[in-house]
């Protein structure tokens, strides 16, 4: 073999492994770009549908799809699905309780090849609910006729991440034979995540009060994102009332605006008054309207839903605040 004729059988033979080369990095492409995400979510929240739609070269291939979660757990019960017009969808329900973070989706096609995307999972906003912990009254008849009642109860917003906003509160007073004697309606306007909320008041009947329980019904207006700036109570004390010393006067002390830049405005004020058990006793309302600049305090007074509560069984007192700034926190 002269070496004329070896060059060109090796060049023949590094031209034919150029072409292999070539054919399958060309098939090799063609199935990477066979696949590939055209729709869908890119975040959903847990509990809620995903879906994603992915284009397929060729169409009729059958196709698979895999999610992968943060936690590592991977979604059950995703159908194989044929690629119609050279489409293929999937919509599945994210679980309620899957870890949130991203999650990775990987759409697989026989004879096309495969693609995968992220999918990012939210944390579910869980809206608040209001638990009544506690209710409690007294009640007192008045030597000129009817009977007075003074009640307390304890709201809890369970929600760690909302504000419960504009909450109306219907406080049924049911007698022994469940039959109602009365009711009385309060407004709130926030109960803040996470809290607890004393609400009292006070409900005149024309005769006799023979209450056995109370029957509450809260209805949240809308929500809001929990607020942390809330001014601070101190040096609270029940005093008795002047001219009848036997029965309580007011709930007094101190409101601080604990705000470090923001003037308060007003605020709702709610006291729940408490015996040496725990147990509630009764409870009132009142309003309080000053320019209270940052870190300033001034005094409260609440003597409405005083009289009904026997002095000598008055141990504490438990004070709400809702406040208004004269801008948002």
């Amino acid at each position: 073999m002269t070496s004329v004729t070896a060059a060109k059988r090796l060049f023949t033979l590094a031209f034919a492994a150029l072409v292999v080369v070539g054919a399958f990095t060309a098939s090799a492409s063609g199935r990477a770009a066979g696949v590939h995400f055209i729709g869908g979510n890119s975040r959903v929240v847990q509990g809620n549908d995903a879906t994603v739609t992915v284009a397929v070269k060729p169409s009729g291939a059958r196709c698979s799809l895999a999610v992968r979660y943060k936690s590592g757990a991977r979604q059950p019960g995703l159908p194989i699905v044929r690629a119609i017009a050279s489409h293929a969808t999937w919509t599945w329900q994210v679980p309620s309780k899957m870890q949130p973070g991203p999650a990775r989706v990987t759409a697989s096609c026989a004879g096309a090849g495969r693609a995968t995307k992220r999918l990012t999972i939210i944390g579910q906003i869980i809206p608040p609910k209001i638990q009544v912990v506690k209710t409690g009254w007294s009640t007192r008849p008045y030597p000129f006729g009817g009977a007075g009642v003074s009640y307390g109860i304890i709201l809890a917003n369970e929600s760690t991440k909302r504000d419960a906003l504009d909450v109306n509160v219907l406080v049924n007073f049911v007698m022994s034979d469940n039959r109602l004697i009365g009711s009385a309606t309060s407004h709130v306007g926030d109960i803040a995540a996470g809290t607890q909320h004393a609400l009292g008041g006070e409900v005149g009947f024309p005769g006799s009060a023979p209450i056995a329980r109370l029957e509450v019904v809260v209805k949240i207006g809308h929500t809001g994102p929990a607020t942390h700036t809330k001014p601070g109570v101190s040096a609270v004390r029940v005093l008795p009332s002047v001219s009848e010393p036997q029965w309580s006067g007011s709930v007094e002390g101190e409101i601080q605006n604990d705000s470090a830049s923001l003037t308060l405005r007003s605020v709702e004020l709610s006291t729940v008054v408490l015996d040496a058990d725990g147990n509630i006793i009764g409870g009132g309302s009142g309003f309080g309207v000053s320019s209270l600049p940052p870190s300033a305090r001034m005094f409260f007074k609440i003597g409405n839903g005083m009289r009904p509560i026997p002095y000598s069984k008055v141990a504490s007192a438990l004070v709400s605040v809702v406040p208004t700034y004269l801008h948002s926190p």
